[in-house]
């Protein structure tokens, strides 16, 4: 046991410059990819919401082909067919641009399912007491759906983390192919891919302790209207 930690004392000074960096390129990508997500699931949602047919099932039908394509194969098109068309993206944002499509479905899913969970007689309460629907929407039903919603998205937010790996197939470097590059010139992959493992659960720890105190608040929020 002492050895193997001796090893961490010997290299560590080269190994974490490395990983640190590309620990930022990964958190970055996840975090744009989410934004990317968040924004596309809620353009679906909207669709699905409308009053138009043909918007609902353009957007049903895009969720459920999203779902069944894998995400490698959508990275893979967006890196190598896209140039193609005369369109070439960097591994970086194509990473993002296909963590985030592949992510709106499922997102759309969490958000659709958080307005649906709040019950329509509120909606109806809330525009016989005199306010706009976007008053309605954003002081009645978004802050009650926001609860139902935040556990969701957050495991949401550490699969697309997690799927990130993926993106150094298309040379990307974040923590997955910085990490395969080091084990290759140090020989030491069980050293090297703990330490990767370590740094991709302190870039979604704090993520998840800002979710549960957001959530907390809302919650003592609601007790406090039930209350007056």
């Amino acid at each position: 046991m002492s050895a193997f930690f001796a090893t961490y004392a010997e290299y560590l000074g080269e190994w974490w410059p490395r990983l640190l960096q590309a620990a930022r390129v990964t958190a970055e990508l996840s975090a744009i990819g989410f934004a990317i997500a968040l924004v596309l699931g809620a353009v679906l949602v909207w669709m699905l919401r409308s009053g138009v047919g043909v918007l609902r099932h353009a957007a049903n039908g895009c969720i459920q082909l999203l779902r069944a394509v894998p995400l490698l194969a959508l990275l893979l098109a967006i890196y190598f067919a896209l140039p193609s068309v005369g369109i070439t993206l960097s591994g970086y944002w194509a990473g993002a641009m296909g963590l985030g499509v592949h992510g709106a479905a499922y997102v759309a899913e969490v958000l659709r399912g958080g307005l649906q969970s709040v019950h329509g007689g509120q909606r109806e309460a809330g525009l016989a007491a005199g306010l706009t629907p976007r008053q309605v929407f954003l002081s009645v039903t978004l802050p009650q759906a926001l609860r139902v919603m935040l556990p969701p998205l957050l495991s949401s937010y550490v699969a697309l983390l997690k799927d990130s790996s993926l993106c150094a197939l298309i040379a990307t470097n974040e923590l997955m192919l910085a990490a395969r590059a080091m084990s290759s010139e140090y020989f030491l992959p069980l050293h090297i891919f703990l330490l990767v493992g370590l740094l991709y659960f302190a870039i979604a720890f704090p993520l998840s302790m800002c979710s549960r105190l957001l959530e907390r608040r809302l919650a003592q929020g609601r007790r406090t209207v039930g209350a007056a």
